[in-house]
């Protein structure tokens, strides 16, 4: 977080991908001075499964950009409906200087990074949060191994820069 002080901080988030997002987001709320603009993306499956409501009106009130979608609407849902990448293309952002988080299930990271990184924020300042199902938690067993790097060992969060080439990878 300490990277984006002074920058716009973007914040992209699927499904309960916001829980370890939460930290970063009060953070900013409470330090509104210390960022330029602060942007949520955050994307989850139907409207009853949108995680901290009453706080996202709080973060919203806090002045931070906070933009929902759903995949699927439920009657009376009047946000979005889509993907996350759909609402990074309205740009909220100044994508020079900006910082971005995201976490999520690994297809929506993969999208949403190509998207920011296509926006014009350097993948070096794109960072993500790899969560793999990890056994020993110490780099010896390699069920974390993400390309050459183990996420227990080296992350579990990585830039853009880092592990691009990897995530071309289907089923890596």
């Amino acid at each position: 977080l300490s990277d984006a002080a002074g920058s716009d901080l973007v914040v992209a988030a699927g499904g309960l991908g916001l829980a370890p997002l939460r930290p970063v987001l009060l953070a900013a709320a409470g330090n509104r001075s210390r960022f330029g603009r602060v942007v949520l993306y955050y994307g989850t499956r139907s409207p009853d499964t949108v995680l901290y409501s009453g706080e996202l009106e709080a973060w919203r009130a806090a002045g931070i950009d906070v933009h929902v979608t759903v995949d699927r609407a439920a009657p009376g849902w009047k946000g979005e409906v889509g993907v996350v990448t759909q609402l990074m293309r309205a740009e909220h952002f100044d994508a020079g200087s900006a910082v971005a988080l995201l976490c999520g299930p690994e297809i929506m990271m993969h999208f949403s990074a190509q998207t920011l990184s296509g926006l014009g924020i350097p993948q070096a300042r794109i960072h993500l949060s790899m969560e793999r199902n990890m056994n020993c938690g110490v780099g010896l067993c390699g069920h974390c191994q993400f390309g050459p790097r183990l996420v227990c060992r080296d992350g579990p969060v990585f830039s853009l820069e880092q592990v691009a080439p990897l995530m071309k990878i289907k089923e890596l």
